[in-house]
């Protein structure tokens, strides 16, 4: 046998390689953290919007995220009816292409779909690994509630609220919903704690007074300024903080992966 027989004989088909990854995921406490949360949303969800997923013919990454798709699917079945499906990616390449076309023949795979079709009221967003600027831009245009997608946290923590502001606006009003909704929390888990003996939590002078010679000043930001159709934003799933994700056979794929509720 020559080597390129040999090498052929050893690449497994793309069918064989996406069920061999659904299984993975199928059994994953990620997928079952996943579904506890979409089994409130499940009735309602008819269509999956899925952008930035890269060449599943060419990257490891993409393979992994392409096989939740399936898995997704499998599970929001409604009565044995399948949601619809809109795919794209720049990077598409003519074998992706051509995948699709044969296997999957019902999806849309086109840049820009019928807004009423993938409504946001009954669409799950699904955003593996979106860019910023591709973000910002689904967000002003198609609107999302259900957003599986990039941390948005962790995504734009690069950035100072200044920047991220300028650069991306509407990202960085959902980070303030997102921060804002959870410094509430937590100053009412504090004040529940410190009422259950009836007296508040001492915290030192010096905790209180740390001062630094060169304290940087945020940027003031308006935020109800920002022209928006959303008020509200709670990521409802970081995977226990990212636990479920790392150390997996999927390595990188769902790096920062979290389920936002807009």
């Amino acid at each position: 046998m020559s080597k390129q027989q040999k090498a052929a004989k050893k690449i497994r088909p793309l069918d064989e390689v996406l069920q061999s990854y659904r299984v993975i995921i199928h059994e994953s406490e990620m997928f079952s953290n996943l579904k506890e949360i979409l089994s409130q949303h499940k009735d309602k969800i008819c269509n999956i919007r899925c952008l930035a997923i890269g060449s599943f013919t060419q990257e490891f990454p993409a393979k992994y995220q392409l096989a939740l798709l399936l898995e997704l699917i499998d599970y929001l079945l409604n009565d044995k009816i399948s949601p619809k499906v809109s795919i794209y990616d720049p990077v598409f390449n003519d074998s992706d292409l051509g995948y699709l076309d044969k296997c999957h023949p019902e999806w849309e795979v086109k840049e820009e779909v019928d807004k009423e079709t993938f409504n946001p009221n009954s669409t799950l967003f699904f955003l593996p690994h979106a860019p910023l600027g591709l973000t910002e831009q689904i967000l002003n245009e198609e609107k999302p509630k259900l957003f599986l997608a990039n941390n948005i946290i962790q995504h734009t923590d690069r950035y100072t609220k200044g920047e991220l502001n300028e650069k991306y606006p509407l990202l960085s009003k959902l980070v303030y919903l997102v921060e804002s909704k959870s410094e509430i929390s937590q100053k009412q888990e504090i004040i529940n704690s410190s009422s259950i003996d009836g007296f508040t939590a001492f915290v030192p002078k010096r905790k209180r007074k740390q001062k630094s010679k060169y304290k940087f000043v945020e940027k003031i930001i308006d935020y109800d300024s920002i022209e928006s159709v959303f008020t509200q934003c709670t990521i409802t799933s970081t995977f226990d903080e990212g636990k479920l994700l790392r150390d997996q056979p999927w390595v990188n794929s769902f790096s920062d992966l979290a389920m936002h509720i807009i």
